[in-house]
C-alpha cells in the first residue's frame, strides 16, 4: 500500500516503502536493459531505504506530473524528503532534517568530492561530502546507447551560487568502451555523464543558475566573487537557460531558516520546497551490445549540511536506444509521404542526408557505413557515400549532400548501413532514387514553402501560420528525428499556438496537412 506522506493541499507525492532493487526495477527501467546488484548507499540487501540523519540522505519514488517537476520516477535527497521537497516553496530549508542541525558530518565520497572543484580534492578522502544519497546498479544493454532524463534542485540556490557549496550531481558509468580521459579520474576508471546540453561541463549549483545574480548573490573570493562559477562553467550565464528559477530570491546572502514569500511560489504547492531546478536533461553514454556496465548516481551537500540538493530520475526512461539514425531534409525533390521516401533526379537541387547522432557526445568518432541497392555512386548519385563519418566532439549530426543526376527515368534502390558496437548492430535505411519530377507540383509531404512558425527557438508556446492558399480546418503534427510524432493537434483557423513546453530539448519538425496540401517547418526546443 502506499504511504503519501505529504499534507493534503500538496501536489508532490512521495513514496518511501519500497526496496531501492524495486525502484530500479519497476520505475526506472525502460526497454532493451537488464539490471541487477542494485545498492544504495553501498547496502545491497533488499531492504527499504533507511530513513534520513544529520549523515545520510534518503531516496524514494515520486509522482510529481501536477508539480513544476512534470513527471515521476525516482528521487534522491541530502536530506529528509519528507520536509525538504514537498512544495510550497515557503520556507528556507537549511538544515538537512528541515527542523534543527548541528556540525558537519560527513560522509565521504570521492567521486563526488572530485565534481565540487575543491582543491586538494582527493587528498581529502572526499571529506567535503556529507549527506549522500549514492543508488548504483549494473546492466547489460542490448543497444548502443543508454539514456535516461532527470532534473537537479537545490535550496543553495539563489543564495550560495558561485561559492565553495557546490553541491554536485553525478551519473557516472564504467564499463567497455567508456572513456577514462574525458572527466575524471573517478573510482572503477568511470566517467561522468550528467553535463550540461552542448557542453562537458558537469551539472552542479555553479555550472547551472540564474546567470543574473549580482554581486551580493556570488559567494566568491572578494576581488573575483563569480570566479567559481567560471570555474565549473565558462559558459554559466549563457547556460542560464538550463536553469528554473523556483522562488527564494534574496538580495543579500543570510544565514538560517526562515520563511520565504515570494508568490505564486510560496502559495502553490505546484512548486517544489528548493528555491531552484533545472529543466529535464538527458544523460547518455556509447556502450556495446551485451557487454556489462556499472551506473552510480549521486548526490550529495558540499563543505557543510546545510541547503540540500536532490536529483529526480524519470522513471521508464532508463533504457537502451538506437544512438543513431539517418533522415533526409524536405526539399523539392524529395517525397517523404510514404514509409521509404523517394528521391528525385534534378538538375539544380541537392538532397541532404543526416545522419544523427542522440548521445555519447563526448567521444569524437566515426560512424562506419556500407552502402547496397543497384544504384551505382558517380551515375545516381554523387559523390560516393564514404566507408565512414566523422562525428567532433559535441556533434549531434553530420549532413551529407547529394547530387541526383538527370540521365534516366527508371528507379534505383539506395541502401545504407549504420554500423555502430563493433559491428554488433547494423541499421538499415532504404531509399528510392526516381526520375526527374516534372510534374511542376512538390511532393506532398516536403512542400515547406510559407509555413511561419515563430519563435525559433521556442521555449513553451509556438506560433504557427498556415501558408498562403492552405485552408483549414487542418492537423498539426510535430515529429521528433526519429519521425516519430510526439504531439497532434487539430487547428481550425489560419494561426494557431502549439504548447512544446513538455517537449525535451532537440529539433523537431512541425507538420501541417490540409485540403490535400502539407507543409513542414524544423524548430528547435530549447528550455
Amino acid at each position: 500500500m502506499l504511504a503519501f506522506s505529504l499534507p493534503a493541499h500538496a501536489q508532490l507525492i512521495i513514496n518511501q516503502n519500497q526496496t531501492p532493487r524495486n525502484m530500479v526495477q519497476n520505475i526506472l527501467m525502460g526497454p532493451d536493459v537488464v539490471v541487477s546488484h542494485v545498492a544504495y548507499n553501498g547496502d545491497t540487501n533488499n531492504v527499504v531505504a533507511p530513513v534520513a540523519t544529520t549523515v545520510q540522505g534518503e531516496i524514494g519514488t515520486f509522482n510529481g506530473f501536477n508539480t513544476v517537476l512534470g513527471f515521476s520516477g525516482v528521487f534522491l535527497c541530502a536530506g529528509s524528503a519528507q520536509t525538504i521537497l514537498p512544495g510550497p516553496n515557503d520556507q528556507l530549508m537549511q538544515y538537512p532534517g528541515g527542523l534543527g542541525g548541528g556540525g558537519f558530518f560527513t560522509t565521504p565520497d570521492l567521486d563526488l568530492s572530485h565534481l565540487t572543484g575543491w582543491d586538494l580534492w582527493d587528498s581529502t578522502g572526499g571529506n567535503n561530502i556529507g549527506n549522500k544519497s549514492i543508488l548504483e546498479f549494473d546492466f547489460v544493454p542490448f543497444n548502443d546507447m543508454v539514456s535516461f532524463n532527470y532534473v537537479f534542485s537545490s535550496e543553495e540556490y539563489e543564495r550560495w551560487a558561485c561559492s565553495q557549496y557546490n553541491d554536485a550531481f553525478g551519473l557516472f558509468i564504467s564499463g567497455p568502451g567508456i572513456p577514462t580521459n574525458i572527466n575524471g579520474p573517478f573510482t572503477n576508471n568511470a566517467m561522468n555523464i550528467a553535463f550540461i546540453p552542448g557542453s562537458l561541463a558537469p551539472v552542479t549549483i555553479n555550472s547551472v543558475n540564474s546567470g543574473r545574480m549580482n554581486i551580493s548573490n556570488a559567494n566568491g573570493p572578494w576581488l573575483d566573487p563569480f570566479q567559481p562559477c567560471f570555474a565549473a562553467n565558462p559558459n554559466w550565464q549563457a547556460d542560464s537557460i538550463y536553469y528554473r528559477y523556483n522562488g527564494g530570491q534574496w538580495s543579500n546572502p543570510a544565514a538560517g531558516a526562515g520563511p520565504q514569500s515570494e508568490a505564486p511560489y510560496n502559495t502553490d504547492p505546484f512548486y517544489i520546497q528548493h528555491n531552484g531546478l533545472t529543466v529535464k536533461l538527458t544523460a547518455s553514454a556509447a556502450v556495446q551490445i551485451g557487454e556489462t556496465y556499472h551506473i552510480k548516481m549521486g548526490i550529495a551537500n558540499t563543505a557543510d549540511n546545510f541547503y540540500s540538493s536532490a536529483a529526480w530520475i524519470e522513471g521508464g526512461t532508463f533504457a537502451a536506444l538506437d544512438r543513431f539514425t539517418l533522415t533526409v531534409d524536405a526539399g523539392y525533390n524529395v517525397d517523404l509521404s510514404d514509409t521509404v521516401p523517394v528521391l528525385y533526379q534534378s538538375s539544380t537541387d541537392s538532397v541532404f542526408l543526416r545522419f544523427n547522432r542522440w548521445g555519447g557526445f563526448y567521444l569524437d568518432e566515426y560512424l562506419q557505413l556500407a552502402v547496397g541497392g543497384d544504384a551505382v555512386a558517380g551515375v545516381d548519385y554523387l559523390p560516393a557515400i564514404p566507408d565512414s563519418l566523422h562525428f567532433n566532439q559535441l556533434d549531434s549530426a553530420v549532413v551529407l549532400p547529394l547530387v541526383l543526376p538527370v540521365h534516366a527515368t527508371e528507379t534505383r534502390d539506395l541502401i545504407i548501413n549504420l554500423i555502430t558496437s563493433e559491428g554488433n548492430k547494423v541499421a538499415n535505411y532504404h531509399f528510392i532514387l526516381a526520375g526527374e519530377n516534372t510534374t511542376g507540383v512538390r511532393p506532398l509531404a516536403s512542400r515547406t514553402d510559407g509555413l511561419v512558425v515563430f519563435p525559433n527557438p521556442v521555449n513553451q508556446a509556438l506560433h504557427v501560420t498556415l501558408p498562403s492558399g492552405m485552408k483549414g480546418p487542418a492537423e498539426v503534427q510535430v515529429l521528433d528525428m526519429t519521425g516519430r510524432v510526439v504531439l497532434r493537434q487539430g487547428l481550425n483557423a489560419p494561426s494557431g499556438t502549439l504548447n512544446l513546453g513538455q517537449l525535451p530539448n532537440g529539433l523537431y519538425t512541425v507538420k501541417v496537412e490540409a485540403d490535400g496540401q502539407v507543409a513542414t517547418a524544423r524548430v528547435s526546443v530549447k528550455h
